[in-house]
């Protein structure tokens, strides 16, 4: 299984000298796994994806929307495939039937916000609403569950029977009071999509500091994002969705203070995610 990160920032793209090594393009990984091409979000990473050799090798490709803020769809219509007759797209995202996720994604693919209609398209465009609670794409076994984030919002488990990669890149984590006779599914936002996973891709847009002034603004700080990972035993933790404010310099800086500085070693691996890095899984 191979994971490869070609947008990590949230909310805007920033393409600044200073934000070179982590990249400035929004949400959009890929999972390949055994011919079979997952693809997490279209932000604006996805034009990098499409653009790149990847594309070449495959003929049907399945694009998994975690919700519909722009910085999340921004990169669907230049997505290359789609413009190929020979080529079959299967869109995934939160709604109720198919219907209903054709309305909400034209609300950007159409004129005055974007000159080409989804009815444009010469691939062989399949929309599959979801939440359903797993489905299978090819050998793929995937788990989507809603998560706590302004509006309808999906996180996703990808799991090839060996390893598991779970992605939750807008998710404010909501620990409250807790009472620990609960089990920690009972009370934690996406908890059974990251139990034990071998991945977990999270969002960790703010420092502490930063996170007091945005409570209720759906995403996390670096404190919770680690949290969040001791708590669903996650073996590797990729802080993602990246502030576009934050420089090189700051990332760097919030992941010395809250990693490398933190009083006690974290029992689990915790990185920043990078444009253009591929996670190799056995």
């Amino acid at each position: 299984m191979t994971v490869r990160f070609w947008g990590t920032r949230g909310s805007i793209p920033t393409f600044n000298k200073d934000t070179q090594s982590f990249g400035g393009n929004t949400s959009c990984v890929s999972i390949v796994d055994k011919g079979v091409m997952i693809i997490l979000d279209a932000g604006s990473g996805i034009k990098n994806l499409s653009d790149s050799n990847y594309i070449k090798f495959y003929n049907e490709y399945h694009i998994l929307i975690t919700h519909y803020h722009f910085d999340h769809i921004q990169g669907l219509g230049f997505f290359g495939p789609f413009f190929n007759p020979n080529i079959k797209v299967n869109i995934y995202g939160p709604a109720t039937n198919s219907d209903e996720l054709i309305k909400t994604l034209s609300k950007y693919l159409s004129p005055p916000l974007f000159p080409v209609r989804i009815k444009d398209f010469n691939a062989e465009n399949y929309f599959h609403a979801l939440p359903k609670r797993s489905l299978k794409i090819g050998h793929l076994n995937i788990e989507s569950a809603f998560i706590s984030h302004p509006g309808l919002t999906l996180g996703y488990r990808i799991s090839n029977g060996t390893h598991t990669v779970t992605y939750i890149p807008d998710h404010e984590v909501q620990f409250g009071i807790i009472d620990h006779a609960i089990k920690p599914n009972e009370w934690t936002s996406g908890y059974d999509l990251a139990v034990n996973t071998d991945v977990l891709i999270h969002d960790a847009q703010y420092d502490e500091e930063q996170y007091e002034s945005k409570i209720g603004w759906g995403h996390s700080s670096f404190p919770q994002a680690i949290a969040f990972a001791r708590q669903s035993n996650a073996k590797k933790l990729y802080f993602f969705h990246h502030d576009p404010m934050h420089t090189d310099q700051k990332l760097q800086e919030m992941h010395m203070n809250y990693v490398k500085n933190a009083k006690s070693k974290l029992p689990f691996e915790a990185v920043l995610a990078k444009e253009g890095d591929t996670i190799e899984l056995g």
